[in-house]
């Protein structure tokens, strides 16, 4: 019996396939000249990005074991930079949203960053690891909340980061649930549209990477750097004082 005509073969689909796939890559070099001349809208960039991961799921099928994305606006080592970032001091914080410690830099010296980043003296840079996975997962999803926020509403951040150290589980004890996680950071002004995701744990892959990854100097949370020299905790704030009394007298 001959095949049924109106049913396309395997050849059909596969060519197919290739005339979408090669009419999405046309699409694309459109956009990217038109972006060289300058006469692409914001819209158009939007579609044009839509476009790039429609030809990756044509041409690779889909890939569950692919590498998870980064957050565009972290380092490639994992940290987001908040305050101005031309400040005359860096300082960076490695921590854990399970770690009481780090907890406890937090609440002894949050007035302190706050103000001094306000007055751009200082920029903060923050690596959100889950050093304590071997408790749970908490670690790793308050950090890929954390990332979430940082990409999707950064002037909440701070706000934020405060606002999981305000609500921090015991050690051990198993942690907020995502659906709590949203909860703090709707109470810390977070836009509902991150809740989801939030929820979904989009970063959590990741944050164990660069978690892997860290700095060498980093064997514990939190670890806390003043341009790019580790500092005692107790010494954190003459740390900085001190390097601010340099930048004024160079």
């Amino acid at each position: 019996m001959s095949p049924d005509p109106r049913k396309p073969t395997k050849a059909d689909r596969q060519a197919d396939a290739r005339s979408r796939a090669r009419a999405l890559r046309e699409q694309r070099e459109r956009a990217e000249r038109r972006r060289r001349a300058g006469l692409v809208t914001a819209a158009a960039l939007v579609a044009a990005a839509v476009v790039a991961v429609v030809v990756v799921a044509v041409l690779s099928g889909g890939d569950d074991d692919a590498p998870q994305a980064a957050p565009p606006s972290f380092s490639d080592s994992g940290g987001f930079t908040t305050g101005d970032a031309d400040a005359p001091v860096a300082v960076s914080i490695y921590q854990d949203y399970q770690c009481p410690f780090c907890a406890q830099f937090e609440a002894a010296n949050t007035d302190f960053i706050d103000a001094r980043r306000e007055a751009g003296d200082i920029a903060v840079t923050y690596y959100p690891l889950d050093l304590l996975r071997r408790l749970g997962d908490y670690s790793a999803r308050a950090a890929s909340a954390a990332a979430c926020v940082a990409e999707e509403a950064p002037e909440q951040f701070a706000a934020f980061n405060d606002a999981l150290y305000d609500n921090q589980p015991e050690e051990g004890a198993g942690g907020l649930t995502d659906q709590q996680i949203a909860a703090v950071a709707a109470e810390a002004g977070v836009p509902d549209e991150v809740e989801s995701c939030i929820t979904s744990g989009r970063y959590t892959d990741w944050v164990s990477r660069v978690t892997d990854d860290r700095d060498e100097r980093v064997q514990g949370t939190p670890t806390v750097l003043v341009d790019d020299e580790v500092v005692p905790l107790e010494q954190f704030q003459a740390s900085v004082e001190q390097a601010l009394a340099g930048t004024a007298t160079s």
